[in-house]
């Protein structure tokens, strides 16, 4: 049976949401892959199975973790969507490095987009993103991907053409982590899904910032709402970024007709 099958990394759940919405809009038996906090078995699909993949920008690129999990999904000249979301400055080259991940593994790539989401490390950007016409865009791009994989159109070699540059944007180091506040009452939920275990089970008021990817995962999932991005540099970052890139940045969107 044609399955679309919907394999994201998704800390904030914010390419979660925008996935599902694809989802939705597909006319397949649907399932689901939420590789955010690994694979413990590699996946492996058909070429009669459609595969959408999603992604959220950090720095203009992969998320390393995500490239790692990737590592461990195999196509078999299955078509697939890639799907980058991001916070309202830049996606930069992390459309082209997914697609360059997923041929590599024996995907066929029929589209590609870039939308965008409330970023997670600066909220005040993209705060009510995505909305009602971000939602028209992604529901034409997924009609778009669809009518080219149920039409099984050849590509007669041609590959999709996406932007973003080679060699990728050297990522750069976020000088910050989220923190737990006095309402924290030690449940350990951000403990437990906290996806590179940052957050020490004697003291989930703290994080260890060597190795915290600035997800903001501990953010979303937090049921005392207690853990945010705080400081005096934070405060002063946020300044600059949301004078940066408040003004709203468009969908764009890239299929193989």
């Amino acid at each position: 049976m044609n399955t679309a099958h919907l394999i994201y990394f998704s800390p904030a759940f914010s390419t979660r949401k925008i996935i599902r919405l694809i989802g939705e809009n597909i006319d397949l038996p649907v399932t689901e892959h939420d590789i955010t906090q690994g694979i413990t078995e590699s996946l492996a699909f058909g070429p009669d199975d459609l595969a959408i993949f999603g992604i959220p920008v950090y720095a203009g690129r992969v998320p390393p973790l995500a490239v790692d999990y990737l590592e461990k999904v195999k196509g078999d000249a299955t078509p697939a969507v890639l799907v980058a979301v991001y916070g309202n400055r830049d996606y930069d080259d992390a459309l082209l490095e997914l697609k360059h991940i997923v041929e590599a593994n024996n995907f066929n790539v029929i589209g590609a987009g870039a939308f965008i989401a409330r970023h997670s490390i600066f909220p005040q950007v993209a705060t009510e993103r995505p909305d009602e016409a971000d939602r028209a865009k992604m529901i034409e791009f997924t009609r778009q991907c669809v009518d080219g994989y149920t039409t099984k159109q050849e590509n007669n070699g041609q590959s999709l053409i996406v932007k973003g540059n080679m060699p990728y944007r050297e990522p750069s180091a976020i000088p910050f982590a989220p923190r737990g506040d006095k309402k924290c009452n030690r449940c350990g939920t951000c403990v437990s899904m906290c996806p590179v275990t940052a957050i020490p089970e004697e003291n989930p008021r703290k994080t260890d910032k060597k190795v915290c990817i600035a997800c903001a995962r501990c953010i979303a999932v937090c049921p005392q709402k207690a853990r945010h991005f705080g400081g005096l540099l934070y405060r002063i970052v946020t300044r600059k970024f949301v004078s940066a890139y408040g003004v709203r940045k468009e969908p764009e969107t890239f299929v193989l007709l």
